[in-house]
């Protein structure tokens, strides 16, 4: 059975120092209108439990007094919020109370004058409550029980005609009371809501700009590496002029070679990232044999693990999966790529198993492993774990990011199990689907493009100057008898002459 919590362990550092910083007034105006009301019944004989009564409400309205200014310094407060709260809402308790046990002290039916005022002043403290104890609800019910509900049984016990009224009408001020505190407490409830988005929203914020600003750099980073690297090739090749070796121009030009297709890599990923992110990239789900696409998409890295000295293997038996192929075959080229780039020695390895109505995907290595507090960083964009330098031969540090994406935009469920030094287990599962309704692949595959084109009459159609040069000059290159116009005129110009 669920225990009823009175007092909260711990309560919001805003509302406790609200509560502490209005405990001493409260506790003055209390002591006030406690003598008020005790000095209209010291008009007959002296009472000794009310002079009791007197003395232990002034030494805890006095106790609360200093105990709010004293926690109200900033040391205090902050050292020990949970004594605080507990002993604000305590001592208030107390002075219900304290309250509460007033109406049986004084003992004065007769004196309208005397009643009038004890009601008066108990009635207006239960309200009063609703004020100061509005983020703390079950506090404000048993306050506003404990001081008005001796008071309305003592008036119920009495039996007058008068007493049957003032009964009446302090229940319906208590009731009051906590329906205006449940107002209250669901309002500040809301606020309280509303901050902690407010606060979530500006941290979600402050991360999407400095992820935005690490994306950036690292960006810049990749960029201008090939790109630094082209300008100097190419002022190496300038240098040499005519004089140059051909075989010099060839390694010069490889290197260029290399330059641009690193940049390209760079350009591609980040353009595959945002496409993602803006939802421009859409699912086309379809049934295909997941044995068939793994061994496909496997088969091009396999030159790359032997020249590591690394053992790929697939193992996956006839499986139906319901996707999108191509999509699928993304994610599993950026794992497997990923997990021979880190592995040094050993295997790398692809499981599919059915697990229910899913088909369990593995992609397994022996490679470096990834240390805990790094694991739910590595789907981040550029985040590397091990290349500080950003060595372009360990990758960009967007695989990842694009198999999460992918991943969400397929609604797969992507895990990963790693520990330093004993390599990585990246898991997806894949809806099952019935084998009948796999739809075959086209055979062949493709064709090379030079001898397609090679003798054709190609006419570029481009308004950038070196983007038109550079294709002209790449398509003379693959036997093409090819012209180039930077717009529609002078293409129409071309056509004029016949070049058809």
């Amino acid at each position: 059975m669920r225990r009823l919590q009175l007092i909260p362990d711990s309560v919001e550092p805003g509302q406790l120092e609200r509560l502490l910083r209005v405990s001493p007034m409260v506790s003055v105006l209390s002591t006030v209108g406690a003598v008020v009301s005790c000095v209209l019944y010291f008009k007959g004989p002296v009472d000794r439990e009310l002079i009791v009564w007197l003395v232990l409400f002034g030494c805890v309205s006095l106790a609360r007094v200093v105990a709010g200014l004293w926690a109200l310094r900033p040391a205090v407060l902050s050292a020990n919020p949970r004594l605080w709260a507990r002993w604000g809402l305590g001592s208030t308790l107390v002075h219900a109370l304290q309250w509460g046990a007033l109406s049986v002290v004084l003992r004065a039916p007769g004196n309208a004058e005397a009643e009038s005022i004890l009601h008066i002043t108990l009635a207006a403290v239960a309200m009063g409550s609703a004020v100061h104890l509005s983020g703390f609800y079950r506090v404000l019910v048993a306050y506003v029980v404990c001081v008005l509900g001796p008071l309305v049984l003592r008036d119920l016990l009495v039996g007058t005609s008068y007493h049957a009224v003032m009964a009446g009408m302090c229940f319906l001020i208590g009731v009051y009371t906590l329906l205006n505190g449940r107002n209250q407490s669901q309002l500040i409830e809301a606020l309280h809501l509303e901050n902690q988005r407010s606060e979530a929203a500006r941290r979600a914020a402050e991360e999407a700009n400095a992820a935005r600003t690490r994306f950036f750099a690292a960006a810049n980073h990749d960029l201008r590496q090939p790109l630094h690297a082209m300008g100097l090739l190419a002022q190496t090749l300038h240098g040499q002029g005519p004089k140059a070796s051909p075989v010099d121009v060839a390694e010069v030009s490889g290197h260029l070679v290399e330059c641009v297709e690193g940049m390209t890599n760079v350009v591609d990923d980040l353009l595959e990232i945002t496409r993602l992110d803006v939802g421009h990239m859409t699912a086309q789900s379809s049934v295909f044999g997941l044995d068939e696409l793994l061994r496909e998409t496997c088969q091009p890295y396999q030159a790359l693990a032997r020249a590591k000295g690394l053992q790929l293997a697939v193992d996956a038996g006839p499986l139906a999966v319901r996707s999108d192929r191509a999509l699928v075959a993304r994610v599993l080229a950026n794992l497997v790529s990923n997990a021979i780039r880190y592995t040094r020695a050993g295997a790398v390895r692809i499981y599919a198993r059915p697990q229910g109505d899913h088909v369990e995907l593995r992609v397994e290595d022996t490679g470096i492993g990834i240390a805990r507090d790094h694991l739910p960083r590595i789907f981040e964009e550029f985040y590397q774990v091990g290349n500080p330098a950003r060595d372009r031969r360990l990758g960009l540090g967007l695989g990842l990011a694009t198999v999460k994406r992918l991943s969400d935009l397929l609604s797969l469920s992507v895990s990963v199990q790693s520990a330093p030094g004993q390599g990585s287990v990246f898991t997806l599962m894949l809806p099952v689907a019935p084998s009948h309704e796999l739809v075959p692949l086209p055979p062949g595959g493709t064709p090379a493009v030079e001898p397609l084109i090679a003798s054709q009459q190609v006419l570029v159609i481009e308004d950038d100057a070196d983007s038109r040069n550079a294709l002209l000059g790449l398509l003379r290159q693959w036997g093409c008898d090819a012209r180039a116009a930077p717009g529609a005129r002078e293409a129409l110009a071309w056509l004029g002459q016949g070049f058809t």
